[in-house]
Parts: structure tokens; C-alpha cells; sequence
């Protein structure tokens, strides 16, 4: 059995070595696929005779007998010993492509071999862009790096899809060749964080300067006009010393470019309280009150040229302001009104800007008169929330606030003027 069988390889292999000295044939139109087929016989029939009989016949009568065969062995042996003979011209072996496709295969085999073929290098290659270096030629491979664009590193060897490279600090691995570059590639410059604006610092409030005052050396004596406070400072902003009654003298030593006299005993007093004239001896240092005046007369004396009740309500100028105030030491816009009037005519109004409203009678703006007095509506409400007086000479002096206290101002300059109402 085993001689038959090397026997049929044998006559396998010289067909197989014929077909290289055999006349191929010509490639057929219609299908492009050419037929291999030789006239030549070629036997390896066990008698060594010439086949002169049905080869298909008898070849599928071996193949059925090998198919009826019990075992595998007894089947070879149908097929071997039953096969007299192989003729080449009883076959036609077709091959699977024409000329060109066999040699663009045979070409793509030979790229293939090439491609895959390792090459060393040894030169700088670049990164194109950001890229893992992997420790096996697989990107399911371990990660051994990661690289950024422009990277610099040595390639020690590459085939067409990896490349084996050093990086600077040491590190080899692979990265696909398609992500490197021959040609240095230029590395981002990194956008700056930009640096945050330092907060301003809140400056602290400084305090307004007050102006200077000059000084100028006097000497000579003035008398209180009316009960007037005496100051720390040349300012109603400075504090009380004392209150000094009208007709009180006054040893002037100097007088401050702001108004105010210094005295030999330190204090200071507003000059436009003062007059350098004498109290006469027949008149009381202080105003007379007058009594409340009956409904068929009036004892306030309108246009009166002395103007004794407009210097009674200047002397009050730089007095404070105190809310509810209703006395020199401290007033507030009605306490003050309030105050003149009760002291100076014995005239009582209650303390209440809106509610003096009610009092006296309704006169028009353009003809006041001194110790009328005018009502402001600053809120807009219908109501009075501020009163004054008027002190003739186109002048209003009122119980202004707590920065100014008790001043002088001109009715050309009021706002919100509600109404003006005459005392009677």
C-alpha cells in the first residue's frame, strides 16, 4: 500500500514539472481566464501501460467502490489501485485570474513583504500630533507615554505602520509611523492664563479739609446784640463755650477771616452779632416781650425801621441743630419759629411745621414782610415739612441741620416754597 502511494505522488510531481515545459494555451475572451492543457500523456498507472479506456467511467467507478469502502484504508485503496492511469488532456485546469490581476498579486505580495520588512533608522523624527507610545506594535498594547505635537525623539527602526522609538528621558516604545515626521514640526506656544486684575483698593473716605482761616490782630471792645453762644473755634462746627446775654461787653483781640471775633478770653463770637455801640443805660439788655396781640390790633410792627425782631432772629444764627429743639442751646425748623415768636411777642405756635400752617394768614411770596414765614413742601406731599423766617433784605434764616445749624441764606436760592404765611 505505501509503495503505491509514493508511487502516485511520484507521477503527481513530474505532471506538476511538465506543466513548466508544456504550451499553456490561450486565455479565453469571454471569461479572461486561461486554460492550461497539454496533448502530452502523462501515466502513472501501477502496469505502466497507456490509458485507452473511459477514464471518467473508471475513475467514478473507484470513487464509488472507495464510498461502499468499511474503513478509511480499504477506501485509499480503491482510489489508488483503481486509477490506472492520469491524462492530462482529460482535464482542463482553469486559473482563477488573467495576466494582469496575477501580476498586480504577485506585485501586492511583494509591497506587502517590503512594507512589513523592518528597517533600522537612527535619525530625529517629530510628532505631527498629540500621540500614545505604546510598549507593543498594537494600540491595545500598554501605554507607556503620551506625546504632544512637536515631540522630539530618535527612531531606532520601522516598518510601514510602526516605528520603534527613544523619547528624550529614556522611554522606547512603539507609535504608529503615519503619526511621525521627518521634518521638525513647530510646538505650540501654550496660550497665557491671563493674570486677574488686582481689586482696587477702597481708598478710606478722607475727611474734607477745612479752609484756612487767616488771623488778623485787633483791639477793641463790642457788645453782644442779642443771646449769642460762644465757640471753641472760629465755627459753629467747634463747640459751646457759654451763652452770653445782650449788651454783654466783648474784649476783641483778634478777628478771623471767616467773621468771627476772638476774645482776650479765648472764645470766639460771631462779629454780625455784635455791635461796637454801647447798650444805653435806660434799655434793658434783653428784648421786652411783648403780649399776645387781640383780634382787632397788632402789636407786631411790620416795616419797623429799628428791624428789632430780624436782628432778634440773627442772633440765633449759628446756634445747632437738635431734632425737637425749641431753645438756643439746640433747634429744630419749627422749634425755632416757635421759639422767636414766643419769646419776642409772646406769640405761641405749636412745634410742627404743618401744623403752623393753620395759624396767621395766607400772603403771596413776592410781598413779604419781615417775621413772615415760609413753609416748604420738600417731599411733595401737600404737606409743610420745613419753615422758616423771613428777616427782610431778600434774606431767610432757618434751623437748616445738624452740619449747619442755625444760618442765613437768600430766598432767591429756595426750593419747594409750599406757602408764606403772616402772623397776625
Amino acid at each position: 500500500m505505501y509503495k503505491a502511494a509514493v508511487k502516485f505522488m511520484c507521477g503527481v510531481m513530474s505532471a506538476v514539472c511538465t506543466f513548466g515545459f508544456l504550451n499553456i494555451g490561450e486565455q479565453d475572451p469571454e471569461t479572461e481566464k486561461i486554460n492550461l492543457q497539454s496533448p502530452s500523456l502523462v501515466y502513472v498507472s501501477m502496469a505502466g501501460r497507456y490509458a485507452n479506456a473511459d477514464v471518467i467511467a473508471k475513475q467514478e467507478e473507484a470513487d464509488r467502490l472507495a464510498e461502499e469502502a468499511d474503513t478509511e484504508e480499504e477506501a485509499d485503496a480503491y482510489r489508488i489501485y483503481n486509477s490506472e492511469f492520469f491524462s492530462l488532456d482529460n482535464y482542463t485546469i482553469t486559473a482563477p485570474a488573467n495576466y494582469e490581476e496575477i501580476a498586480n498579486n504577485l506585485r501586492k505580495d511583494e509591497q506587502a513583504d517590503a512594507q512589513n520588512k523592518e528597517q533600522y533608522d537612527g535619525n530625529s523624527v517629530w510628532v505631527k500630533g498629540s500621540a500614545k507610545i505604546y510598549a507593543q506594535a498594537a494600540t491595545t498594547s500598554k501605554t507607556v507615554a503620551e506625546v504632544g505635537k512637536g515631540t522630539k525623539m530618535i527612531r531606532i527602526s520601522y516598518t510601514g505602520d510602526w516605528s520603534y522609538v527613544r523619547l528624550s528621558n529614556g522611554v522606547k516604545g512603539y507609535i504608529p509611523s503615519s503619526a511621525l515626521s521627518a521634518s521638525k514640526v513647530a510646538t505650540p506656544t501654550p496660550t497665557p492664563s491671563p493674570t486677574p486684575s488686582p481689586k482696587p483698593k477702597k481708598k478710606k473716605p478722607t475727611a474734607t479739609p477745612k479752609p484756612k482761616i487767616s488771623t488778623k490782630s485787633e483791639n477793641k471792645t463790642v457788645y453782644a446784640t442779642s443771646s449769642t453762644n460762644t465757640r471753641s473755634g472760629p465755627g459753629i462746627s467747634y463747640s459751646k463755650v457759654s451763652t452770653i446775654k445782650a449788651g454783654t461787653a466783648i474784649k476783641v483781640v483778634a478777628k478771623t477771616s471767616n467773621g468771627w471775633y476772638k476774645s482776650d478770653k479765648g472764645w470766639y463770637v460771631l462779629s454780625s452779632l455784635t455791635s461796637t455801640k454801647a447798650p444805653s443805660t435806660t434799655k434793658k439788655s434783653t428784648p421786652t416781650p411783648t403780649p399776645k396781640p387781640s383780634s382787632s390790633s397788632s402789636n407786631i410792627k411790620r416795616g419797623d425801621k429799628s428791624g428789632g425782631f430780624a436782628k432778634y432772629i440773627r442772633s440765633f444764627v449759628g446756634c445747632r441743630y437738635v431734632s425737637g429743639g425749641a431753645s438756643p442751646s439746640g433747634f429744630d425748623c419749627s422749634g425755632f419759629t416757635m421759639y422767636c415768636y414766643k419769646n419776642y411777642y409772646n406769640i405761641k405756635l405749636p412745634h410742627g411745621a404743618n401744623m403752623q400752617t393753620k395759624y396767621g394768614t395766607k400772603v403771596s411770596f413776592d410781598s413779604m414782610q419781615v417775621g413772615d414765614i415760609i413753609y416748604f413742601d420738600h417731599d411733595h406731599n401737600g404737606k409743610a415739612d420745613h419753615v422758616g423766617l423771613y428777616v427782610g433784605n431778600g434774606e431767610m434764616v432757618h434751623a437748616s441741620g445738624v452740619k449747619t445749624g442755625v444760618k442765613c441764606v437768600s430766598v432767591s436760592k429756595l426750593k419747594d416754597v409750599f406757602m408764606v404765611r403772616r402772623i397776625r
